[in-house]
């Protein structure tokens, strides 16, 4: 049998084979270009990435200078002074608005706790000691006629919370705020153990000791002989 002839083909359909090839050879090259993308790691234009920079710069100065700007809410810092050989005479109101003067005192054995106050109420961990204890203390001597105990606070901050801490600690012995006109001349010549100094007088007006974190046990004996319990 003769062979068959291939039918020739026209001119347009050698042109659309062309062109469906071209389409295929670009769509892998374009799907080979993506998973080479893909595979490499992404970089910033150097303009961008200097300007996220400067972004991240100026929120950190930002936030430096407001944390700046706010009071902290910790306790003010008591320095330790030198022990006072005779007691150093004030006038302090007390936080019912209640004026005393440590001279009135004088004749019974007065107790003196020293104690920084933060911000919202914050005291350290060592005024939260001396508080319980002077409540302890207090249930023993206070009503008596003889013996007087005094908080000194140091409070810098307008919103110190003190009538909460009474509340929380069942305070019923006077508390005063020394820095009520700006200065801490009493916590600065009575703090000789630093925060939470408790300092007593004895009957003559003399001072009898100065203590840091006591029990209210060892600080009722105290307070029981220099009464000549």
């Amino acid at each position: 049998m003769p062979k068959r002839e291939k039918k020739k083909k026209s001119w347009k359909e050698r042109q659309r084979e062309k062109q469906i090839k071209y389409q295929r050879a670009q769509e892998a090259y374009e799907i080979q270009r993506e998973r080479e993308i893909e595979r490499k790691p992404r970089k910033w234009p150097r303009g961008k990435i200097l300007g996220t920079f400067s972004l991240l710069v100026l929120i950190l100065v930002a936030v430096g200078a407001w944390q700046y700007t706010q009071p902290s809410t910790a306790p003010p810092v008591i320095n330790p002074t030198n022990p006072l050989q005779t007691p150093y005479e004030f006038t302090l109101r007390d936080i019912n608005n209640t004026q005393f003067s440590l001279n009135s005192f004088r004749g019974r054995v007065i107790v003196i706790h020293i104690m920084g106050v933060g911000c919202h109420g914050q005291i350290d961990p060592i005024n939260d000691n001396q508080l319980t204890q002077l409540k302890a203390v207090c249930a023993g001597f206070c009503g008596k006629g003889s013996v007087n105990l005094i908080t000194v606070a140091v409070a810098t901050c307008p919103s110190s919370d003190l009538q909460q801490i009474r509340a929380s600690y069942g305070v019923t012995w006077p508390l005063g705020n020394d820095y009520d006109d700006g200065t801490m001349d009493i916590a600065q010549k009575y703090a000789s153990q630093g925060d939470g100094t408790m300092v007593l007088i004895d009957k003559t007006f003399h001072i009898s000791g100065s203590y840091g974190m006591i029990t209210a046990s060892a600080l009722s004996s105290k307070v029981s002989q220099l009464l000549g319990v």
